[in-house]
């Protein structure tokens, strides 16, 4: 029979926290599966020691190839070290380089990983069962869908024709390839965690986000909700089969349609599913509409958290986003849901973006803090730092502006971290402090350590010991803007790299 093996990188300094399951590699291993090959997954995440022997011992004679999901940044470092441990157990075994950064970035890691064979670009669903047939049966490369690879001397890629979403039936995802779902939770909660899509796609055009590009091929709607019957019974499978006692809806955006949600969570009551919900994509025009009876029954249903993009305090910068919300529609969504407080409202923000300045940031951080002051049950994410991403308005900008140009080497994408430094060559060293000192104060302004944790793991039980003793120095810091001399920062810094250093220790160095 023969067999896949499929492997999850590490994911930096967030991996130490939160750890969802896989679902790329089941969705790409669906298939596969179907076909009645023998799939091996391997998650590096949830690996205790050295990976290194748990892949030798996946590999055997029957193999037909090796394939890495892969995000950009730092999980890019470990993907470059699973494919040179797969060339030194077999050196002609074919590794393969899936998910978002290969659907991007395909000709880049041909050219600078000597030992990543294949590229998949796009929805893998298709196009990596259709590969594992080519290379086990030495047949045709070019009728694979979104591939790219080597071929006399040059690469060769093939064009993404997909123009419609990557729906996977739920009867059909692996599940069983995962021997173990309990390593796999968040922030040392008691949470047996499934992710699961509502709907696909997104509607709107934010001018940061690769979603408007990513689905400008599609052809129809841009956003199509799944039967919520369907959703329910895979709810109810999850639930009776594996345990779960958490559904995290991963879509774009769950909320464009209220009576999709509002059908969803009816089902989920009327069943009387014991489990939890949480939703990662919530807008701020889109919680205008809900009323205090929708949010009730989201809140009777079991939802504790929904994940908002507030992303700035100017009215300004929020224009230059698409947002279609004002600062004030901000804080009356957050004074709404503090009447729900069984649901946390959760705070994205982006800070950096092109033509930002330290004013829109200080107006971003008197947001902040109206949102903590206002509903004490809001939690507030780190700022991301802006990364431009191409296909959108907000990379052309960064273009024009700073005169941008992507990082042109895998090295430079690994080093890339959405919590790193502000680069003051572009904002001035008043800027960059102030975005550090947001970064820091934003770990505390919530006290969101102490609330979201239960501190069985000995890295949450010191931080929470950190939150108790420095929290209110960062609070009086962020809340005065006393950015300069900050020694926090640079301790933060290190402590990051040290977590990292530390997994890599743990997992093994080879």
């Amino acid at each position: 029979m023969p067999r896949i093996v499929m492997v999850y990188p590490r994911q930096g300094f967030s991996g130490a926290y939160v750890k969802h399951m896989p679902l790329s590699l089941l969705y790409a291993s669906a298939e596969v599966v179907k076909k009645g090959w023998d799939v091996k997954i391997l998650d590096t995440r949830v690996v205790s020691g050295d990976w290194r022997p748990v892949l030798r011992s996946l590999i055997n004679d029957g193999t037909v190839l090796v394939g890495i999901s892969v995000m950009s940044g730092s999980p890019i470092r470990n993907a470059i070290e699973i494919g040179r441990e797969v060339k030194r157990i077999a050196p002609s075994l074919p590794v393969v380089w899936g998910g978002p950064h290969a659907t991007f970035y395909p000709e880049a890691i041909l050219r600078d990983d000597p030992n990543v064979d294949y590229v998949v670009s796009g929805y893998a669903s298709r196009s990596f069962p259709h590969l594992c047939e080519v290379v086990a049966s030495g047949g045709n490369l070019t009728g694979v869908n979104g591939l790219s690879w080597r071929e006399g001397g040059r690469i060769r890629a093939n064009p993404d024709t997909q123009k419609t979403f990557e729906f996977i039936n739920w009867r059909d995802i692996p599940y069983h390839l995962i021997e173990d779902y309990g390593p796999y939770g968040q922030l040392d909660q008691d949470k047996r965690i499934f992710s699961m899509f509502s709907a696909m796609g997104c509607p709107y055009q934010c001018s940061f986000c690769s979603s408007p590009a990513q689905y400008a091929p599609i052809e129809g709607r841009k956003w199509v909700p799944l039967a919520h019957g369907e959703i329910v019974d895979h709810v109810q499978h999850v639930v009776e089969t594996y345990g779960a006692n958490y559904i995290y809806f991963i879509d774009d955006d769950s909320f464009p349609s209220l009576r999709h949600v509002e059908a969803l969570i009816d089902e989920i009551r009327a069943r009387g599913l014991p489990v939890k919900l949480g939703f990662r994509g919530a807008r701020i025009n889109e919680i205008k509409r809900m009323s205090h009876e929708f949010l009730n029954k989201l809140a009777d249903a079991g939802t504790d958290i929904m994940h908002i993009g507030a992303e700035s305090g100017s009215d300004r910068i929020l224009a230059l986003m698409k947002k279609n919300c004002t600062v004030e529609d901000i804080l009356d969504c957050n004074r709404k849901l503090a009447r729900h407080p069984s649901i946390i409202a959760a705070y994205n923000f982006i800070m950096g973006v092109p033509t930002e300045t330290l004013d829109d940031v200080r107006m971003t951080r008197d947001l902040i803090l109206r949102l903590v002051e206002d509903n004490p049950n809001s939690l507030v994410f780190p700022p991301n730092k802006f990364r431009p991403l191409p296909g959108t308005e907000l990379y052309e900008l960064a273009q024009t502006e700073w005169g941008y140009r992507m990082p042109d080497t895998l090295d430079a994408w690994a080093a890339i971290e959405v919590e790193g430094d502000i680069d003051s060559r572009r904002y001035g060293k008043g800027m960059a402090r102030f975005c550090n000192l947001l970064l820091i104060g934003s770990y505390f302004v919530d006290n969101k350590v102490a609330r979201v944790t239960e501190g069985k793991s000995a890295l949450t039980r010191v931080a929470r010991l950190i939150n108790r003793l420095y929290g209110p120095i960062a609070r009086f810091r962020l809340r005065h803007g006393l950015d300069r001399l900050l020694v926090e920062y640079w301790a933060y810094r290190l402590l990051t790299r040290l977590l990292g250093l530390l997994q890599t220790r743990n997992q093994g160095r080879g």
